[in-house]
């Protein structure tokens, strides 16, 4: 069984990403569900696809809340990549609860996350400005 994700024809080509990072500067990593049709069982950021019209803001912390149930405060912008808009914020201990999409979560450490993966990549950029302000 596959589960594909459909671009609904109000999503926009834009997608908005957000490291999460914990008290203990762990970042939230979500593994893909096993039957999406792209990048099955894959760690992924928490964010998605923005609607057409819809800010950066208003469509990261949407897709957050469709994926994790949870609400994110003052994400501060990392950088750019191609259509991908990468961001930071601080975990607030809210519950988690995934949606379909994916099937675990896991908070991981800097030195356990690889340079390899351009995600993790970012991950770390994040931990490391976050260390920076504290």
């Amino acid at each position: 069984m596959r589960i594909k994700i459909k671009i609904m024809p109000n999503d926009s080509d834009t997608i908005a990403k957000v490291v999460i990072i914990d008290e203990k500067n762990r970042v939230l990593m979500l593994k893909r569900s096993k039957y999406l049709e792209k990048y099955p069982n894959k760690w992924d950021l928490p964010g998605g696809h923005l609607h057409v019209d819809e800010t950066l803001l208003d469509g990261l912390k949407r897709e957050v809340k469709e994926e994790t149930s949870l609400e994110i405060q003052d994400p501060i912008f990392i950088e750019k990549k191609d259509r991908t808009h990468f961001f930071m914020a601080k975990y607030n201990s809210q519950k988690i609860k995934l949606s379909k999409e994916h099937r675990a979560y896991i908070f991981i450490d800097k030195e356990a996350l690889s340079e390899e993966d351009d995600y993790q990549k970012i991950a770390i950029k994040a931990v490391e400005m976050q260390n920076d302000k504290d």
